[in-house]
């Protein structure tokens, strides 16, 4: 999956994502013919090389609602071109990441399923995650705002 032109080429993670951002993530799950949101915080943090990013609020999808957690970790890359990588909280790799030009492709294998995105800066208040979630059990289009 391609982005559009990026607005803002960011050198490095640790300069641009420190704070509090506010999400706004749509999910549409394709099987079910359900809609979600969820809405909350993301927080990142500078920690020892690299940032923690700390997501909280509420999910609704289909008639779920409820409080949802995630924490990541955004490190220097161990290998390959992206100078950074966003880990899971239990050290697994999620995905490279490289917004040198402002945005970048994002792939994860999971299991059976594949995640397939990219990840765009459109200006120093807002940034936009999208994925596309394919697989056995799985079809998924997940769009995420980070605003401050």
């Amino acid at each position: 999956m391609r982005a559009p032109a990026p607005t803002v080429a960011v050198a490095d993670p640790r300069t641009f994502l420190p704070g509090v951002w506010q999400i706004d993530r749509q999910v549409h799950d394709g099987r079910a013919r359900e809609d979600g949101r969820f809405t909350g915080t993301a927080t990142f943090l500078l920690q020892d090389q690299g940032l923690s990013w700390v997501e909280r609020g509420t999910l609704r999808l289909g008639t779920f609602e409820g409080s949802a957690t995630r924490t990541m970790a955004i490190v220097p890359a161990r290998s390959g071109p992206a100078p950074w990588e966003v880990r899971f909280d239990d050290g697994r790799p999620f995905h490279p990441l490289d917004l040198r030009g402002g945005s970048c492709p994002v792939d994860h294998p999971c299991g059976e399923d594949h995640y397939a995105g990219w990840v765009r800066v459109e200006h120093e208040g807002l940034m936009v995650v999208s994925w596309r979630v394919t697989g056995p059990t799985k079809d998924h289009t997940i769009l995420t705002r980070y605003t401050r």
